[in-house]
């Protein structure tokens, strides 16, 4: 079967110059939308290029996970979706930012603690137009008992969103998002891999920084998706020049690979998890090298190692084209 090349053009971010490239998505890491479309060619030149900053928000929802990302071009895309029993951060972010679409969502594994406020990102922002998860899951992985609502949603965007995106659509394409370079990947499920080893793992690079969001992946998971994806995520890695890596399963002890640090090298780890309710392994917060940076609401830099929503709050970075940034953690939502 002859597959479409696609011809686009491509920004560089860092010294604004366009370039001609040819690109043949991987079917296996290809988002899907939920309808129907034909391969197009479009006249990428034409495209919305505002730039922004890009944004970078791990929700404070106590033991779970929900990220916010802003593409400089104002896309906006999640990985993973959980609320508390006070606070929504899909709610709170079109109420608070103006945000009505949501352009790309990547669901780590279906776990309530990943995915209970799908319900209401639907409501606020309406249904992904590409989603990506791991296909491979039976369903007794993907739906669990079916009873909870966001199990509902899930296995209808699952059941769904079976197409391909349209190039204009494509969230991985660098001049529909603004210019960030993204890699995500997942190990197929089999008797031997299976349960938190079979999260997606997220790689977004932007004007030198990189953030790794790895899911509940456990070492020997972690182990298995490197060997297949190496020469990808190397890429990624050999261009940053600032790294931070999302504590895979919270940060507990089950989480912590010392390959996926040494593949890594993380500068700073971030954790998101509930106070009180299990204990960060010391070795996210100690081996990092750390950055020395300034935290608002701090007013002067010292080295980070880690930083936690555990009593801290929700952490955001904003990251401009030339690589400058703002990071701030709150105990409010803001």
């Amino acid at each position: 079967m002859r597959r479409k090349i696609l011809i686009c053009h491509i920004i560089n971010t860092n010294t604004g110059m366009i370039g001609r490239v040819e690109f043949m998505p991987s079917p296996k890491d290809s988002p899907e939308s939920g309808c129907w479309s034909l391969t197009e060619s479009i006249d990428f030149a034409s495209s919305e290029m505002s730039q922004q900053d890009f944004s970078f928000t791990l929700w404070d929802v106590d033991h779970g996970l929900c990220i916010w990302i802003q593409t400089p071009n104002g896309q906006n895309h999640w990985i993973d979706c959980k609320k508390t029993d006070g606070f929504s951060p899909s709610e709170h972010v079109k109420k608070n930012h103006e945000v009505s679409r949501l352009d790309y969502l990547i669901v780590s594994h279906p776990d309530t603690d990943h995915i209970n406020d799908l319900p209401n990102i639907v409501k606020a922002l309406g249904k992904p137009r590409a989603l990506y998860r791991n296909k491979t899951l039976p369903d007794s992985e993907k739906f669990k008992s079916g009873s909870l609502e966001c199990q509902t949603v899930y296995k209808e965007l699952d059941t769904t969103y079976t197409s391909p995106v349209k190039p204009e659509n494509d969230p991985h394409n660098l001049v529909v998002n603004g210019g960030v370079d993204i890699q995500v990947g997942y190990n197929a499920y089999s008797q031997e891999m299976s349960g938190n080893n079979t999260s997606v793992v997220a790689f977004y690079h932007y004007a030198g920084w990189l953030f790794v969001c790895p899911g509940d992946i456990e070492d020997g998971g972690w182990k298995k998706l490197w060997q297949a994806r190496k020469a990808d995520f190397e890429l990624l890695i050999s261009k940053s020049k600032w790294r931070v890596l999302v504590a895979p399963h919270h940060g507990r002890t089950s989480g912590y690979s010392q390959d996926m640090m040494d593949n890594i090298k993380p500068h700073l780890v971030i954790v998101s998890d509930a106070a009180g309710q299990s204990e960060t392994d010391r070795r996210f917060r100690e081996n990092p090298p750390g950055l020395k940076i300034k935290v608002a609401p701090e007013s002067e830099a010292r080295l980070w190692k880690y930083l936690s929503t555990k009593g801290g709050g929700r952490v955001r970075f904003d990251i401009s084209g030339t690589g400058s940034y703002k990071i701030h953690q709150y105990e409010y939502w803001g």
